[in-house]
């Protein structure tokens, strides 16, 4: 059976200094060749492996879901409602730059990163129909779980060959980076690219950093936005890093087929 080799984030050729700023923002999560960053695994024989393209030919920015037989499912991330509703939310998005100086004069680093997410406006009490179609095409072939609290933010969770194939029981004690999240939203038409990242720093220092951000105290981390040249939003959520995991979290809500 074929499995989820790879998601690929393709980023189009839009804006270079915007894609060149970000790759090195997040460089250090992976490594890249031919304007490819494959991020960093917690454990090698984990699948599917995320990647960041950027310099798609593309001329938005896309998510590939490439399959070990070759076979690609593509999801264009494009608000297609037809409907335009503007966030209820505060933030002032910032350039790369800017994000990228203030990180540095405060000595705070990018650590790891928990997971890519890819949030698709839908304004009906239904998930989105490409989300359900990967629900669909992707849960036999990879770790596909459902939010466990009911909420539309399916995760999949990075696993080896025998778990993904049912051939043993999933360990949720393992720590399981990057995972990927498919998230139906209905906060804003427009799109979202996200970034779960950890920093080496306190909430109480790195949400002072960023009063432009949308603050999540609740979860205690910051929405950073960036400007982006896409019809898309790109953000940075930033979180305390732990060496641990929150895998467990997700036990007995694998989507079974």
């Amino acid at each position: 059976m074929a499995i989820l080799e790879k998601v690929v984030v393709r980023f189009g050729k839009t804006n270079s200094d915007f894609r060149d700023r970000f790759a090195a923002l997040v460089g250090a999560f992976g490594q890249g060749g031919d304007n490819l960053i494959e991020i960093r695994s917690s454990d090698r024989n984990f699948y599917p492996k995320i990647s960041l393209d950027i310099q798609s030919r593309h001329p938005g920015i896309l998510t590939d879901f490439i399959l070990s037989d070759k076979e690609n499912i593509s999801v264009t991330v494009e608000n297609s409602t037809g409907l335009s509703k503007q966030s209820p939310y505060s933030y002032k998005p910032l350039s790369v730059g800017i994000v990228k100086q203030r990180l540095a004069n405060s000595d705070i680093r990018l650590i790891g990163i928990d997971h890519v997410g890819c949030n698709l406006p839908w304004f009906s009490s239904n998930l989105h129909p490409r989300i359900l179609e990967l629900r669909e095409k992707l849960s036999p072939r990879c770790l596909y779980h459902r939010f466990p609290t009911g909420e539309p933010w399916d995760f999949i969770l990075p696993g080896d060959n025998d778990e993904i194939a049912n051939r043993k029981a999933i360990d949720y004690t393992k720590v399981r980076r990057p995972k990927f999240e498919l998230v139906s939203f209905d906060n804003a038409s427009t799109p979202l690219i996200q970034f779960d990242v950890g920093v080496n720093a306190s909430y109480e220092r790195f949400s002072r950093l960023f009063p432009e951000a949308l603050n999540d105290l609740e979860f205690r981390n910051i929405w950073v936005y960036l400007e982006s040249p896409y019809a898309v939003d790109v953000c940075l959520v930033i979180n305390e890093f732990t060496e641990g995991d929150w895998s467990d979290f997700f036990d007995g809500s694998r989507i079974e087929w």
